[in-house]
């Protein structure tokens, strides 16, 4: 009894400092220490140990070693792989995300490339669970199981977990100093219970918590879809509808190229290397030098379904595209062309790998008509994991585009999505692979400084988007389209295939100390008749839809979606995935708690209600995603 006893002491010893361990090196790694957050982590990984000793003990003997270790294995991958998520992608992985970790394959070289001496901490607890579990013989377990003398042991455990759990929950402030009749402050409590930002509650509560709210939410019973159909009636009566400005119906009537191109970032903009940008596109163009696209939770895709809806995509699922492919969705980008007789298509010269357009650009989002690299016979459609993604030639891609677009009445909106500049950034990349010759070469004709190679293959990736920018222009002008079509081109996201601080030292334009600069991308809207001019207006991929809507004078309930018209009189502003934000009065540093001021009178107070209020959005956002919300409307209509 008594060396069963010491058994188990050493057993929950080595689960909880192993377990709070990796949540110290977590913290190290991403969050930063912060002592009263610390001692919080500090209770609830005791209670968490104890849950798991409770678990443990119920493991035969013979296949406890293996056992143990195994999950020693997969908790440490577990911290890992977030610590690697957030450094590639801003953002932390829900519990529904990990059913699509095979896809990150892709982005193997990334992970690589943000290895730091912090990760080698990672292997400590597997290190110390192989030696310590070899102390362990069998003949110091029971017979078949490590188990309880009594009912009344197992519930003795489980109560004293309870409490301790409990006590620390019940200890979570509940109030706030700041505007505590504004129902957009959240609380401590507020940000352990509903994780309105994963970041927050991962600072102030720790990983597992994060986890284990994230698993308790998902399979908890929202079934009550009136009372939030009835809150998201009530927000949105309280919301302004659109106004008209000096940008509304700008472009009325003519035809729309929207072009969003693969990781298009501001550096990839240069007189020699895109001249057909630099030179033919920027002189009849605006240029919006303050637009972000924000990374989120699926990059490429969560920024295609925020310009096409003027929604926030769903951080707690997989893939919001897939999610919610069966909902309905009036407000889109070709839906409302469609109310204004406009034909829409959509292009990609990719497949359905990553993300189902097949379906959801046609059925969800309701484009008259979709084609992929298939339909163009670039491709063959492959089963399986792909290791080596043959990315396809924008060239080619405008050219068969066009094809189709010289075939269709007048007036239409044609979305197409590029991939020439997808990673990698090395001779594995078919386009960059091909270019790379003419990019060194402009580089050594002009005496320029060589930078590094990934930095090479990034321009030779890019050097094709820009070829099919001018074959773009060439056959407008062929077909006799030019006067009447607007081109935009805007990046999906920065180049997160570079190390960031690379970035930074070759693009001075991306300071080191602000987070935020980093996702700004270019774009660009231009007509042969634009008179040219730098634009300052501070928006995201939200804005994109409504500001179309705007500039087409087409019709939109701006109330009931949450990106904003850029030429209104609203405040515009980008919220981060972490939960930081960007606005024309301050930038919020949620990872510092701090922020910079960039007019006098803003009061730290205001800010905190403020990004309270982005948060509340972003809840009544995920409602009208989960109760498909325009459905119900329609049919309670």
């Amino acid at each position: 009894m008594k060396s069963k006893r010491k058994l188990m002491i050493k057993i929950f010893l080595l689960i909880y400092v192993n377990l709070l361990f990796l949540e110290l090196v977590f913290k190290l790694s991403i969050t930063g220490f912060k002592m009263e957050y610390t001692q919080r982590i500090i209770v609830f990984t005791l209670a968490y140990a104890l849950i798991l000793l409770m678990i443990f003990r119920f493991i035969p003997r013979r296949i406890f070693k293996v056992f143990s270790i195994t999950s020693v294995v997969l908790i440490t991958f577990f911290y890992f792989a977030q610590d690697m998520y957030y450094r590639i992608l801003s953002g932390f992985f829900s519990f529904d995300m990990a059913s699509d970790a095979h896809k990150a394959i892709a982005f193997l070289s990334r992970v690589l490339e943000n290895l730091t001496w912090i990760h080698a901490l990672y292997l400590v607890p597997i290190i110390v669970g192989v030696l310590l579990m070899k102390d362990f013989n069998k003949k110091d377990f029971p017979k078949r199981y490590f188990f309880y003398n009594s009912y009344f042991e197992f519930f003795e455990l489980l109560l004293i977990a309870f409490l301790m759990f409990m006590t620390v929950v019940h200890t979570i402030p509940k109030e706030t100093e700041y505007y505590t009749n504004s129902p957009y402050v959240y609380t401590e409590y507020d940000f352990y219970r509903e994780v309105p930002s994963a970041y927050q509650t991962i600072n102030k509560f720790g990983l597992i918590t994060y986890f284990q709210r994230d698993v308790v939410n998902k399979f908890s019973d929202e079934s009550d879809y009136m009372s939030l159909y009835n809150e998201i009636v009530e927000y949105g009566e309280t919301r302004v509808n659109h106004t008209s400005n000096i940008y509304t119906g700008y472009f009325e009537g003519k035809n729309l190229i929207m072009i969003m191109a693969e990781s298009f970032d501001t550096f990839a903009i240069d007189p020699s290397l895109t001249p057909n940008i630099y030179h033919r596109l920027l002189p009849n163009s605006w240029y919006f030098d303050q637009f972000y696209a924000p990374l989120y939770y699926r990059n490429t895709a969560d920024t295609e379904f925020m310009s096409q809806t003027g929604l926030y995509t769903d951080r707690t699922t997989t893939l919001t595209m897939e999610q919610y492919k069966d909902n309905y969705f009036p407000y889109t980008l070709p839906r409302l062309f469609n109310q204004d007789a406009y034909g829409t298509y959509a292009f990609h010269n990719y497949t359905d790998y990553f993300y189902p357009r097949s379906s959801f650009l046609p059925d969800t989002l309701g484009y008259d008509e979709y084609y992929d690299a298939i339909d163009f016979e670039m491709m063959e459609y492959r089963e399986g994991v792909i290791t080596r993604h043959d990315w396809q030639s924008d060239v080619d891609l405008i050219d068969q585009t066009m094809d189709v677009l010289s075939e269709k009445v007048e007036p239409f909106f044609s979305y197409i999505l590029t991939v020439s500049g997808h990673l990698p950034y090395s001779d594995n990349h078919p386009i960059a692979e091909k270019n790379i010759d003419i990019i060194r070469q402009i580089f050594e004709e002009e005496g320029r400084e060589i930078p590094s190679e990934d930095f090479l293959y990034y321009h030779a990736a890019n050097y094709e988007l820009d070829l099919a920018i001018g074959h773009l222009l060439d056959r407008l002008e062929e077909e006799g389209l030019a006067d009447d079509t607007v081109v935009m081109l805007f990046g999906d996201h920065y180049a997160y295939g570079i190390d960031e601080e690379d970035i930074v030292d070759y693009d001075e334009t991306k300071e080191s100390d602000e987070y935020w600069r980093l996702q700004r991308v270019p774009m660009i809207i231009y007509h042969p008749n634009i008179i040219p001019k730098v634009k300052g207006e501070i928006f995201s991929s939200i804005d994109i839809m409504p500001t179309i809507a705007n500039l087409f004078e087409l019709d939109l309930d701006y109330r009931y979606i949450f990106g904003k018209d850029i030429f209104s009189n609203q405040r515009r502003n980008v919220f981060f995935s972490n939960g930081s934000m960007f606005t024309d009065e301050f930038y919020y540093d949620i990872e510092d708690e701090e922020s910079i001021f960039y007019q006098e009178g803003i009061s730290e107070e205001y800010i905190i209600q403020l990004v309270g209020e982005y948060i509340y959005r972003q809840k009544i956002n995920q409602y009208i995603l989960e109760i498909d919300y325009f459905r119900v409307r329609e049919t309670l209509e």
